[in-house]
């Protein structure tokens, strides 16, 4: 079954943007409320406002990070992978590890979705992330180790599009 790279994308980048509008609102929501009077120091213990900024200041850097992270999907190419190929990113790549066979598309960015396309579940694998470091540059046939607080798992690559 051949699954649709640019779907996936479409569907990372509606995720992204979606999440983006929400912390641009809860990031504006918290630097008023950083600045209400509600939040002005009865006395120099009182720390409410300043929690409330670190509240918003956090939420701004989160929102930083997203447009980043739809940025470097945006700007990702789609390729697809020949037999022997090694692994980069936008591979679908089959893998039989610990937690059974699972389906990953690898990404610059992000890393943890779970998309259903066309009746299989695809989990998106960040470059950056542990597995997807141990990965890279592997073909089908190898095999990654990589270390976890469980211990060392080995993941073997049953194929790479």
């Amino acid at each position: 079954m051949a699954i649709n790279k640019g779907e996936l994308v479409a569907t990372l980048r509606a995720r992204l943007s979606t999440e983006i509008a929400n912390m641009t609102r809860l990031a504006l929501d918290a630097a008023q409320a950083a600045s209400h009077e509600e939040n002005k120091p009865e006395n120099d213990k009182d720390m409410r406002s300043t929690e409330a900024s670190y509240l918003a200041k956090g939420q701004a850097d989160r929102v930083q990070s997203l447009e980043r992270a739809l940025a470097m999907l945006a700007s990702m190419p789609i390729r697809n992978f020949e037999s022997g190929e090694s692994i980069q990113a936008s591979a679908i790549v089959d893998v039989k590890g610990p937690q059974g066979l699972r389906t990953y598309f690898v990404v610059p960015a992000p890393g943890g979705e779970r998309i259903d396309c066309e009746g299989k579940e695809v989990h998106t694998l960040a470059t950056t992330s542990p597995l997807g470091r141990a990965l890279l540059g592997l073909a089908e046939g190898e095999e990654a180790e990589v270390v976890t607080p469980q211990g060392q798992q080995l993941h073997e690559i049953v194929a790479v599009r």
